[in-house]
Protein backbone atom coordinates (compact mmCIF):
# COMPACT_ATOMS: atom_id res chain seq x y z
CA UNK A 1 0.00 0.00 0.00
CA UNK A 2 1.55 3.27 -1.12
CA UNK A 3 1.27 6.74 0.39
CA UNK A 4 -1.06 7.93 -2.36
CA UNK A 5 -4.48 6.30 -2.39
CA UNK A 6 -5.22 4.44 -5.64
CA UNK A 7 -8.35 5.68 -7.42
CA UNK A 8 -9.73 5.41 -10.93
CA UNK A 9 -8.67 8.15 -13.36
CA UNK A 10 -12.26 9.38 -13.65
CA UNK A 11 -12.67 9.83 -9.88
CA UNK A 12 -9.62 12.13 -10.05
CA UNK A 13 -11.14 14.10 -12.92
CA UNK A 14 -8.97 12.48 -15.61
CA UNK A 15 -10.33 10.57 -18.59
CA UNK A 16 -8.83 7.09 -18.84
CA UNK A 17 -8.51 7.72 -22.57
CA UNK A 18 -5.77 10.27 -21.83
CA UNK A 19 -3.76 7.70 -19.87
CA UNK A 20 -4.13 5.14 -22.64
CA UNK A 21 -3.24 7.70 -25.33
CA UNK A 22 -0.05 8.59 -23.48
CA UNK A 23 0.97 4.94 -23.09
CA UNK A 24 0.18 4.28 -26.76
CA UNK A 25 2.35 7.18 -27.89
CA UNK A 26 5.26 6.05 -25.70
CA UNK A 27 5.00 2.61 -27.27
CA UNK A 28 4.76 4.00 -30.80
CA UNK A 29 7.79 6.22 -30.16
CA UNK A 30 9.71 3.18 -28.83
CA UNK A 31 10.53 5.00 -25.61
CA UNK A 32 11.76 2.73 -22.85
CA UNK A 33 9.68 3.66 -19.82
CA UNK A 34 10.52 2.08 -16.47
CA UNK A 35 7.74 3.58 -14.34
CA UNK A 36 5.09 6.27 -14.18
CA UNK A 37 2.69 7.73 -11.65
CA UNK A 38 -0.17 10.16 -12.29
CA UNK A 39 -1.27 11.89 -9.07
CA UNK A 40 -4.11 14.40 -8.81
CA UNK A 41 -5.52 15.99 -5.67
CA UNK A 42 -3.12 13.80 -3.72
CA UNK A 43 -4.56 10.56 -5.14
CA UNK A 44 -2.96 8.16 -7.61
CA UNK A 45 -5.03 7.91 -10.78
CA UNK A 46 -2.63 5.55 -12.59
CA UNK A 47 0.77 3.96 -12.03
CA UNK A 48 2.87 1.19 -13.44
CA UNK A 49 6.31 -0.37 -13.68
CA UNK A 50 7.75 -2.08 -16.73
CA UNK A 51 9.21 -5.45 -15.71
CA UNK A 52 11.90 -6.19 -14.69
CA UNK A 53 11.73 -2.78 -12.95
CA UNK A 54 9.32 -2.51 -10.05
CA UNK A 55 8.38 -0.29 -7.13
CA UNK A 56 11.06 -1.58 -4.75
CA UNK A 57 14.11 -0.74 -6.90
CA UNK A 58 15.91 2.59 -6.59
CA UNK A 59 16.29 4.32 -9.93
CA UNK A 60 19.05 6.74 -10.99
CA UNK A 61 17.72 10.30 -10.85
CA UNK A 62 20.54 12.03 -12.70
CA UNK A 63 19.77 15.78 -12.60
CA UNK A 64 16.44 15.29 -10.83
CA UNK A 65 18.95 15.25 -7.93
CA UNK A 66 19.53 18.98 -8.46
CA UNK A 67 16.04 19.87 -7.23
CA UNK A 68 16.71 17.98 -3.99
CA UNK A 69 20.04 19.76 -3.55
CA UNK A 70 18.36 23.13 -4.14
CA UNK A 71 15.72 22.24 -1.55
CA UNK A 72 18.50 21.59 0.97
CA UNK A 73 19.82 25.09 0.23
CA UNK A 74 16.30 26.41 0.81
CA UNK A 75 16.17 24.84 4.26
CA UNK A 76 19.64 26.20 5.05
CA UNK A 77 18.57 29.70 4.03
CA UNK A 78 15.40 29.39 6.12
CA UNK A 79 17.48 28.52 9.17
CA UNK A 80 19.98 31.32 8.64
CA UNK A 81 22.84 28.93 7.91
CA UNK A 82 23.57 30.75 4.65
CA UNK A 83 22.39 33.58 2.44
CA UNK A 84 21.88 33.38 -1.31
CA UNK A 85 23.83 36.63 -1.60
CA UNK A 86 26.97 35.01 -0.18
CA UNK A 87 29.91 34.88 -2.55
CA UNK A 88 31.75 31.63 -3.14
CA UNK A 89 35.13 33.39 -2.90
CA UNK A 90 34.29 34.15 0.74
CA UNK A 91 33.30 30.53 1.43
CA UNK A 92 36.39 28.89 -0.12
CA UNK A 93 39.13 31.55 0.26
CA UNK A 94 41.94 29.00 0.54
CA UNK A 95 41.13 27.38 -2.83
CA UNK A 96 41.05 30.51 -5.00
CA UNK A 97 43.44 31.37 -7.85
CA UNK A 98 46.24 33.76 -6.93
CA UNK A 99 44.52 36.65 -8.69
CA UNK A 100 40.75 35.99 -8.77
CA UNK A 101 38.95 37.64 -11.68
CA UNK A 102 36.33 40.30 -11.04
CA UNK A 103 33.65 37.97 -12.38
CA UNK A 104 34.72 35.15 -10.07
CA UNK A 105 34.46 37.52 -7.11
CA UNK A 106 30.83 38.25 -8.01
CA UNK A 107 29.50 34.64 -8.06
CA UNK A 108 26.86 34.13 -5.38
CA UNK A 109 24.84 31.08 -4.32
CA UNK A 110 21.92 32.59 -6.22
CA UNK A 111 24.00 32.48 -9.41
CA UNK A 112 24.83 28.82 -8.83
CA UNK A 113 21.15 28.01 -8.25
CA UNK A 114 20.07 29.54 -11.57
CA UNK A 115 22.96 28.10 -13.65
CA UNK A 116 24.23 31.63 -14.19
CA UNK A 117 27.68 31.56 -12.59
CA UNK A 118 29.30 32.88 -15.79
CA UNK A 119 31.12 29.78 -16.99
CA UNK A 120 30.92 29.14 -20.73
CA UNK A 121 31.77 25.43 -20.34
CA UNK A 122 31.35 22.87 -17.57
CA UNK A 123 34.28 21.38 -15.69
CA UNK A 124 34.51 17.57 -15.74
CA UNK A 125 36.47 16.75 -12.59
CA UNK A 126 35.39 14.32 -9.87
CA UNK A 127 38.79 14.23 -8.16
CA UNK A 128 39.44 15.36 -4.59
CA UNK A 129 40.53 18.74 -5.97
CA UNK A 130 37.38 19.44 -7.97
CA UNK A 131 36.40 22.55 -5.97
CA UNK A 132 39.73 24.18 -6.78
CA UNK A 133 39.26 23.19 -10.44
CA UNK A 134 35.85 24.90 -10.41
CA UNK A 135 37.24 28.08 -8.85
CA UNK A 136 40.11 28.21 -11.35
CA UNK A 137 37.79 27.75 -14.36
CA UNK A 138 37.47 30.94 -16.46
CA UNK A 139 34.41 33.04 -15.63
CA UNK A 140 33.95 34.62 -19.04
CA UNK A 141 30.58 36.25 -18.40
CA UNK A 142 29.30 38.45 -15.63
CA UNK A 143 27.37 36.22 -13.20
CA UNK A 144 23.62 36.35 -13.67
CA UNK A 145 23.81 37.43 -17.32
CA UNK A 146 24.65 34.14 -19.06
CA UNK A 147 22.96 30.75 -18.70
CA UNK A 148 25.00 27.55 -18.99
CA UNK A 149 23.84 24.22 -17.63
CA UNK A 150 26.42 23.41 -14.99
CA UNK A 151 26.33 20.22 -12.91
CA UNK A 152 29.56 21.18 -11.16
CA UNK A 153 27.83 24.38 -10.04
CA UNK A 154 25.20 22.28 -8.28
CA UNK A 155 27.95 20.18 -6.72
CA UNK A 156 29.37 23.46 -5.42
CA UNK A 157 26.06 24.07 -3.61
CA UNK A 158 26.44 20.65 -1.99
CA UNK A 159 30.01 21.56 -1.02
CA UNK A 160 28.88 24.88 0.49
CA UNK A 161 26.27 23.06 2.58
CA UNK A 162 28.85 20.52 3.72
CA UNK A 163 31.36 23.19 4.68
CA UNK A 164 28.82 25.19 6.67
CA UNK A 165 27.07 22.28 8.41
CA UNK A 166 29.49 19.36 8.29
CA UNK A 167 26.71 17.36 6.62
CA UNK A 168 26.17 16.14 3.09
CA UNK A 169 22.89 16.92 1.32
CA UNK A 170 21.07 13.66 2.12
CA UNK A 171 22.07 13.77 5.79
CA UNK A 172 21.05 17.42 6.07
CA UNK A 173 17.66 16.66 4.48
CA UNK A 174 16.96 13.65 6.68
CA UNK A 175 15.17 15.33 9.59
CA UNK A 176 13.95 18.32 7.60
CA UNK A 177 12.43 16.63 4.53
CA UNK A 178 12.99 12.89 4.22
CA UNK A 179 11.58 11.75 7.55
CA UNK A 180 8.50 14.03 7.47
CA UNK A 181 7.68 12.79 3.95
CA UNK A 182 8.47 9.15 4.74
CA UNK A 183 11.23 9.03 2.12
CA UNK A 184 13.57 6.14 2.96
CA UNK A 185 15.20 5.21 -0.35
CA UNK A 186 17.37 8.26 -1.15
CA UNK A 187 21.09 7.57 -1.71
CA UNK A 188 23.83 9.61 -3.37
CA UNK A 189 27.24 8.88 -4.91
CA UNK A 190 30.31 10.75 -3.65
CA UNK A 191 32.83 13.00 -5.35
CA UNK A 192 36.54 12.54 -4.78
CA UNK A 193 36.64 14.69 -1.64
CA UNK A 194 33.65 13.01 0.00
CA UNK A 195 31.08 15.63 -1.03
CA UNK A 196 27.88 14.12 -2.38
CA UNK A 197 27.35 14.43 -6.12
CA UNK A 198 24.35 16.68 -5.61
CA UNK A 199 24.19 17.53 -9.29
CA UNK A 200 23.33 14.05 -10.50
CA UNK A 201 24.34 11.17 -8.23
CA UNK A 202 21.11 10.38 -6.38
CA UNK A 203 18.83 7.33 -6.56
CA UNK A 204 15.32 6.86 -5.27
CA UNK A 205 12.25 4.65 -5.74
CA UNK A 206 9.45 6.05 -7.87
CA UNK A 207 7.01 6.66 -5.02
CA UNK A 208 9.62 8.68 -3.11
CA UNK A 209 10.15 10.74 -6.26
CA UNK A 210 6.38 11.32 -6.23
CA UNK A 211 6.39 12.40 -2.58
CA UNK A 212 9.13 14.95 -3.24
CA UNK A 213 7.41 16.26 -6.39
CA UNK A 214 4.12 16.51 -4.49
CA UNK A 215 5.98 18.50 -1.80
CA UNK A 216 7.12 20.91 -4.55
CA UNK A 217 3.56 21.18 -5.84
CA UNK A 218 2.30 22.02 -2.31
CA UNK A 219 4.96 24.76 -2.02
CA UNK A 220 6.63 23.20 1.00
CA UNK A 221 3.51 22.16 2.90
CA UNK A 222 3.10 18.55 4.04
CA UNK A 223 0.10 17.18 5.88
CA UNK A 224 -0.87 20.57 7.24
CA UNK A 225 2.63 21.68 8.26
CA UNK A 226 4.73 24.23 6.34
CA UNK A 227 8.14 22.54 6.34
CA UNK A 228 9.86 25.01 3.99
CA UNK A 229 8.47 28.49 3.62
CA UNK A 230 6.31 29.26 0.63
CA UNK A 231 8.37 32.14 -0.70
CA UNK A 232 11.25 29.73 -1.46
CA UNK A 233 9.06 27.96 -4.02
CA UNK A 234 7.80 31.25 -5.43
CA UNK A 235 11.45 31.82 -6.42
CA UNK A 236 12.60 28.25 -7.04
CA UNK A 237 9.70 27.21 -9.28
CA UNK A 238 9.53 30.39 -11.36
CA UNK A 239 11.73 31.48 -14.24
CA UNK A 240 14.88 33.14 -12.95
CA UNK A 241 16.96 33.08 -16.14
CA UNK A 242 16.36 32.65 -19.88
CA UNK A 243 17.53 29.39 -21.44
CA UNK A 244 16.53 29.97 -25.06
CA UNK A 245 20.01 31.05 -26.14
CA UNK A 246 21.72 27.94 -24.81
CA UNK A 247 22.41 24.83 -26.90
CA UNK A 248 19.21 23.25 -25.56
CA UNK A 249 17.27 26.35 -26.52
CA UNK A 250 15.94 24.98 -29.79
CA UNK A 251 14.15 22.23 -27.84
CA UNK A 252 10.68 23.35 -26.79
CA UNK A 253 10.60 22.39 -23.13
CA UNK A 254 14.21 23.39 -22.55
CA UNK A 255 13.64 26.92 -23.88
CA UNK A 256 11.12 28.02 -21.27
CA UNK A 257 13.56 29.18 -18.60
CA UNK A 258 15.17 27.88 -15.43
CA UNK A 259 14.42 28.47 -11.75
CA UNK A 260 16.38 27.22 -8.75
CA UNK A 261 17.53 23.89 -10.16
CA UNK A 262 14.23 23.19 -11.92
CA UNK A 263 12.96 23.74 -15.44
CA UNK A 264 9.89 25.55 -16.70
CA UNK A 265 7.57 23.71 -19.13
CA UNK A 266 5.47 24.92 -22.07
CA UNK A 267 2.16 24.40 -20.28
CA UNK A 268 1.48 27.72 -18.48
CA UNK A 269 2.76 27.72 -14.90
CA UNK A 270 4.13 24.18 -15.04
CA UNK A 271 7.64 23.17 -14.04
CA UNK A 272 9.68 20.03 -13.49
CA UNK A 273 12.51 18.32 -11.70
CA UNK A 274 14.42 16.90 -14.66
CA UNK A 275 17.09 14.21 -15.00
CA UNK A 276 18.93 12.89 -18.05
CA UNK A 277 17.30 10.16 -20.12
CA UNK A 278 13.82 11.15 -18.89
CA UNK A 279 13.68 11.18 -15.08
CA UNK A 280 10.85 13.64 -14.54
CA UNK A 281 8.68 15.03 -11.78
CA UNK A 282 6.33 17.38 -13.65
CA UNK A 283 4.03 19.75 -11.76
CA UNK A 284 0.87 21.31 -13.25
CA UNK A 285 -0.18 23.70 -10.43
CA UNK A 286 -3.51 24.87 -11.86
CA UNK A 287 -4.61 21.25 -12.34
CA UNK A 288 -3.29 20.06 -8.94
CA UNK A 289 -1.55 17.34 -10.94
CA UNK A 290 1.90 15.78 -10.87
CA UNK A 291 3.34 13.13 -13.18
CA UNK A 292 6.41 11.04 -12.39
CA UNK A 293 8.35 9.29 -15.15
CA UNK A 294 11.48 7.14 -15.05
CA UNK A 295 12.86 6.31 -18.46
CA UNK A 296 15.88 5.27 -20.50
CA UNK A 297 15.65 7.40 -23.62
CA UNK A 298 17.21 10.34 -25.39
CA UNK A 299 13.78 11.23 -26.82
CA UNK A 300 13.01 13.30 -23.76
CA UNK A 301 11.24 16.08 -25.67
CA UNK A 302 8.92 13.49 -27.20
CA UNK A 303 8.19 12.23 -23.71
CA UNK A 304 7.21 15.69 -22.45
CA UNK A 305 5.31 16.47 -25.66
CA UNK A 306 3.29 13.26 -25.32
CA UNK A 307 2.47 14.10 -21.72
CA UNK A 308 1.28 17.60 -22.59
CA UNK A 309 -0.46 16.67 -25.84
CA UNK A 310 -2.01 13.27 -25.02
CA UNK A 311 -2.76 13.30 -21.29
CA UNK A 312 -3.30 16.94 -20.26
CA UNK A 313 -6.22 17.61 -22.68
CA UNK A 314 -8.11 14.82 -20.90
CA UNK A 315 -7.74 16.37 -17.43
CA UNK A 316 -10.89 18.17 -16.26
CA UNK A 317 -9.88 21.68 -15.22
CA UNK A 318 -12.72 22.15 -12.75
CA UNK A 319 -12.82 20.27 -9.46
CA UNK A 320 -14.94 17.14 -9.33
CA UNK A 321 -15.13 13.67 -10.79
CA UNK A 322 -15.88 12.50 -14.30
CA UNK A 323 -18.55 9.88 -14.95
CA UNK A 324 -17.26 6.28 -14.56
CA UNK A 325 -15.81 4.79 -17.74
CA UNK A 326 -15.22 1.20 -18.85
CA UNK A 327 -11.80 2.39 -20.04
CA UNK A 328 -10.72 2.55 -16.39
CA UNK A 329 -10.63 -1.26 -16.44
CA UNK A 330 -8.47 -1.10 -19.57
CA UNK A 331 -6.02 1.20 -17.75
CA UNK A 332 -5.91 -1.16 -14.78
CA UNK A 333 -5.29 -4.19 -17.00
CA UNK A 334 -2.71 -2.39 -19.13
CA UNK A 335 -0.69 -1.08 -16.18
CA UNK A 336 -0.73 -4.47 -14.45
CA UNK A 337 1.02 -6.12 -17.40
CA UNK A 338 3.77 -3.70 -18.41
CA UNK A 339 7.12 -5.18 -19.42
CA UNK A 340 10.22 -4.39 -21.43
CA UNK A 341 10.74 -6.69 -24.42
CA UNK A 342 12.99 -9.61 -23.42
CA UNK A 343 15.45 -11.38 -25.72
CA UNK A 344 13.56 -13.37 -28.34
CA UNK A 345 14.77 -16.56 -29.97
CA UNK A 346 14.51 -20.27 -29.43
CA UNK A 347 15.91 -23.04 -27.24
CA UNK A 348 18.87 -24.96 -28.61
CA UNK A 349 19.25 -28.27 -26.72
CA UNK A 350 22.19 -29.53 -28.82
CA UNK A 351 24.35 -26.45 -28.15
CA UNK A 352 23.15 -26.08 -24.58
CA UNK A 353 24.38 -29.57 -23.78
CA UNK A 354 27.62 -29.00 -25.65
CA UNK A 355 28.64 -25.67 -24.09
CA UNK A 356 27.61 -26.83 -20.60
CA UNK A 357 30.49 -29.31 -20.68
CA UNK A 358 33.16 -26.63 -21.03
CA UNK A 359 34.87 -24.13 -18.80
CA UNK A 360 35.85 -21.00 -20.71
CA UNK A 361 39.18 -19.51 -19.69
CA UNK A 362 40.11 -15.86 -20.08
CA UNK A 363 42.29 -14.95 -23.02
CA UNK A 364 45.42 -13.98 -21.01
CA UNK A 365 45.78 -17.63 -19.98
CA UNK A 366 45.62 -18.52 -23.67
CA UNK A 367 48.54 -16.25 -24.60
CA UNK A 368 46.59 -13.06 -25.29
CA UNK A 369 47.68 -10.05 -23.25
CA UNK A 370 44.29 -8.31 -23.25
CA UNK A 371 42.58 -8.72 -19.88
CA UNK A 372 38.84 -9.33 -20.16
CA UNK A 373 36.40 -6.97 -18.47
CA UNK A 374 34.78 -7.89 -15.18
CA UNK A 375 31.19 -9.13 -15.31
CA UNK A 376 29.97 -5.88 -13.74
CA UNK A 377 31.56 -3.83 -16.51
CA UNK A 378 30.23 -6.13 -19.22
CA UNK A 379 26.76 -5.72 -17.72
CA UNK A 380 27.45 -2.06 -16.93
CA UNK A 381 24.58 0.36 -17.07
CA UNK A 382 24.19 4.11 -16.76
CA UNK A 383 23.80 5.62 -13.34
CA UNK A 384 26.28 3.27 -11.63
CA UNK A 385 29.20 5.01 -9.99
CA UNK A 386 31.38 2.20 -8.63
CA UNK A 387 31.92 -1.13 -10.37
CA UNK A 388 34.21 -4.02 -9.51
CA UNK A 389 36.94 -4.34 -12.10
CA UNK A 390 38.57 -7.73 -11.40
CA UNK A 391 38.95 -9.40 -14.82
CA UNK A 392 37.01 -12.59 -15.53
CA UNK A 393 39.25 -15.63 -15.10
CA UNK A 394 36.78 -18.36 -15.99
CA UNK A 395 33.16 -18.72 -16.87
CA UNK A 396 30.69 -21.46 -17.65
CA UNK A 397 27.11 -21.82 -18.82
CA UNK A 398 24.40 -24.11 -17.49
CA UNK A 399 20.79 -24.60 -18.58
CA UNK A 400 17.70 -25.97 -16.90
CA UNK A 401 14.03 -25.24 -16.10
CA UNK A 402 13.82 -22.66 -18.90
CA UNK A 403 16.68 -20.73 -17.34
CA UNK A 404 20.31 -20.11 -18.18
CA UNK A 405 22.97 -19.78 -15.50
CA UNK A 406 26.02 -17.68 -16.33
CA UNK A 407 28.72 -18.49 -13.78
CA UNK A 408 31.70 -16.16 -13.66
CA UNK A 409 34.94 -16.61 -11.69
CA UNK A 410 36.71 -13.32 -10.97
CA UNK A 411 38.68 -11.79 -8.13
CA UNK A 412 38.84 -15.13 -6.33
CA UNK A 413 35.06 -15.61 -6.11
CA UNK A 414 32.23 -16.89 -8.27
CA UNK A 415 29.17 -14.91 -9.30
CA UNK A 416 26.10 -16.52 -10.80
CA UNK A 417 23.61 -14.64 -12.96
CA UNK A 418 20.26 -16.23 -13.76
CA UNK A 419 18.61 -15.46 -17.10
CA UNK A 420 15.15 -16.50 -18.19
CA UNK A 421 14.76 -18.26 -21.55
CA UNK A 422 10.96 -17.95 -21.50
CA UNK A 423 10.72 -14.48 -23.04
CA UNK A 424 10.74 -12.73 -19.71
CA UNK A 425 13.33 -11.81 -17.04
CA UNK A 426 14.69 -13.79 -14.10
CA UNK A 427 16.18 -12.18 -11.00
CA UNK A 428 19.40 -13.09 -9.23
CA UNK A 429 21.72 -11.55 -6.64
CA UNK A 430 25.49 -11.09 -6.82
CA UNK A 431 27.65 -9.08 -4.42
CA UNK A 432 24.58 -7.54 -2.81
CA UNK A 433 23.12 -6.26 -6.08
CA UNK A 434 19.95 -7.51 -7.78
CA UNK A 435 20.17 -8.34 -11.48
CA UNK A 436 17.52 -9.24 -14.06
CA UNK A 437 18.41 -11.38 -17.05
CA UNK A 438 16.90 -12.66 -20.27
CA UNK A 439 18.54 -14.94 -22.87
CA UNK A 440 17.77 -16.61 -26.19
CA UNK A 441 19.58 -18.35 -29.04
CA UNK A 442 19.79 -16.20 -32.15
CA UNK A 443 21.36 -18.87 -34.36
CA UNK A 444 22.79 -22.36 -33.86
CA UNK A 445 26.07 -20.99 -32.47
CA UNK A 446 25.06 -17.55 -31.21
CA UNK A 447 23.53 -16.79 -27.83
CA UNK A 448 22.18 -13.38 -26.84
CA UNK A 449 22.01 -12.28 -23.20
CA UNK A 450 20.59 -9.15 -21.62
CA UNK A 451 21.41 -8.40 -17.99
CA UNK A 452 20.51 -5.27 -16.03
CA UNK A 453 21.55 -4.25 -12.53
CA UNK A 454 18.29 -3.08 -11.07
CA UNK A 455 19.63 0.13 -9.52
CA UNK A 456 20.93 1.21 -12.93
CA UNK A 457 19.21 2.94 -15.81
CA UNK A 458 20.33 0.47 -18.45
CA UNK A 459 22.30 -2.75 -18.75
CA UNK A 460 24.40 -4.92 -21.01
CA UNK A 461 23.37 -6.82 -24.10
CA UNK A 462 25.91 -9.53 -24.89
CA UNK A 463 26.34 -11.53 -28.06
CA UNK A 464 28.18 -14.80 -27.38
CA UNK A 465 29.48 -16.65 -30.44
CA UNK A 466 30.60 -20.21 -29.72
CA UNK A 467 33.37 -21.36 -32.04
CA UNK A 468 35.28 -24.61 -32.22
CA UNK A 469 37.99 -23.76 -29.70
CA UNK A 470 36.84 -20.52 -28.12
CA UNK A 471 34.01 -18.07 -27.70
CA UNK A 472 33.78 -14.44 -28.68
CA UNK A 473 31.80 -12.15 -26.37
CA UNK A 474 30.68 -8.73 -27.54
CA UNK A 475 28.92 -6.40 -25.07
CA UNK A 476 27.00 -3.17 -25.64
CA UNK A 477 24.76 -0.93 -23.58
CA UNK A 478 20.98 -1.31 -23.84
CA UNK A 479 20.84 2.49 -23.99
CA UNK A 480 21.28 3.57 -27.60
CA UNK A 481 23.49 6.55 -26.82
CA UNK A 482 26.13 6.11 -24.14
CA UNK A 483 27.32 9.18 -22.28
CA UNK A 484 26.98 11.09 -19.06
CA UNK A 485 27.48 10.21 -15.42
CA UNK A 486 28.04 6.73 -14.08
CA UNK A 487 28.81 4.88 -17.30
CA UNK A 488 31.84 2.60 -17.72
CA UNK A 489 33.22 1.82 -21.18
CA UNK A 490 33.37 -1.83 -22.21
CA UNK A 491 35.75 -3.75 -24.40
CA UNK A 492 34.30 -4.25 -27.86
CA UNK A 493 35.31 -7.91 -27.98
CA UNK A 494 36.44 -10.34 -25.30
CA UNK A 495 37.90 -13.74 -26.20
CA UNK A 496 37.75 -16.88 -24.07
CA UNK A 497 39.31 -20.25 -24.82
CA UNK A 498 38.02 -23.67 -23.84
CA UNK A 499 39.59 -25.68 -21.05
CA UNK A 500 38.37 -29.17 -20.33
CA UNK A 501 35.99 -29.24 -17.41
CA UNK A 502 37.22 -31.37 -14.52
CA UNK A 503 33.66 -32.50 -13.86
CA UNK A 504 32.50 -35.52 -15.83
Amino acid sequence: MGYFKDVTPESAGISSKGILNFLDRMEESQIELHSFMVIRHGQCAAKGWWKPYDEKFRHPLYSFSKSLTATAIGFAEQEGILSLDEKIVDIFPDLLPENPSENLKKITLHHLLIMGCGHETEIMDNSENWISTFLHHPVLHEPGTFYKYNTAGTNMLAAVLRKKTGQNVTEFLKSRLLEPLGITSLTCALLGDGTELGGGGMKMVTEDMAKFTYFLSRQGEWEGKQLLRKDWFERACRKQIETEGDSEGHVKDWAQGYGYQCWMCRYPGSFRADGAYGQFGVVFPDLDLIVILTTATEQTQEELSALQEELIPYVKKEAGELPPSPLADAVKARTADLALPPRRGTRNPFMEEKVSKHVYVSAPLMGNQQLPDSAEILIGGSGLFSLETSPIQEMRFAFGCDKMYWKVQEGGKEKEFVLSMRRDFAYSEADGHIYAGSAAWRTLNTLEMEIRRMDGLSGGRMIVRFQKENLLLEAEDTLISVGGLGISPRQVLTVFGIKEDEID
